[in-house]
């Protein structure tokens, strides 16, 4: 009797802005979604949330590459992660950008999505890990009132940390090496301490996969 055919293994595909985006989602999205599959990524520069007039074309090219990327890793894909800057505060038209890239996303993709739409910057979620940034940098701390703020509402998260968080001076490079801290600590859930909506947004659709 012949063996039974090998299973094939399942990727998620995350695609998005920059390297340290997508890098940090690679730690993020495994503390999010138990049982998580391999995470890998895709080096497309996508950019949709400036793009709402030529989403089509750009998410079927996510399509192809997402499908590509699965099956060069030998495996079914099981899901696409694309990370997007809102650049903006969140207010009325947080909603309406996410709802329109999430149902274009829902319509071309032949797996679920998730979208990681960060108002403002992704740094803002990763004020909502204060515990993690003196593991990274030992003269490192987040201000006491910038744990209580709605992160979502900070006008420039990046520069905020370059200006608040001490010596050395925040950079871009460092936040896989947050987020990877955050992890390691045990801090990452669906509803952490902080306030910032667009991070629950993310994992709320995550949380969803489970009953596809």
């Amino acid at each position: 009797m012949s063996p039974a055919p090998r299973r094939r293994r399942s990727v998620i595909v995350v695609a998005g802005e920059s390297d340290n985006d997508r890098e940090v989602l690679q730690h993020l999205i495994p503390a999010l979604y138990p049982r998580c599959p391999k995470v890998v990524t895709i080096n497309d520069k996508i950019r949709l949330a400036p793009a709402l007039l030529q989403l089509s074309p750009r998410i079927e090219t996510l399509r192809t590459n997402a499908l590509r990327k699965a099956e060069g890793c030998g495996a079914d894909l099981a899901g696409v992660v694309v990370h997007a800057d809102l650049d903006k505060v969140s207010d009325e038209t947080y909603d309406q950008v996410r709802e329109r890239i999430t149902d274009q996303l829902r319509k071309s993709l032949p797996c679920p999505s998730a979208l990681a739409l960060s108002a403002v910057e992704m740094e803002s979620w990763l004020m909502l890990f204060p515990d993690a940034f003196p593991k990274v940098r030992r003269g490192w701390a987040m201000r006491p009132e910038d744990c209580r703020k709605d992160l979502t509402k900070v006008a420039n998260p990046k520069e905020h940390l370059k200006k608040y968080l001490g010596r050395p001076p925040y950079r871009e490079s460092d936040s896989p090496k947050i987020m990877a801290a955050a992890v390691e600590l045990g801090r990452v859930s669906a509803r952490p301490s902080g306030n910032n909506r667009s991070f629950r947004d993310f994992a709320d659709q995550l949380a969803a996969w489970r009953n596809k």
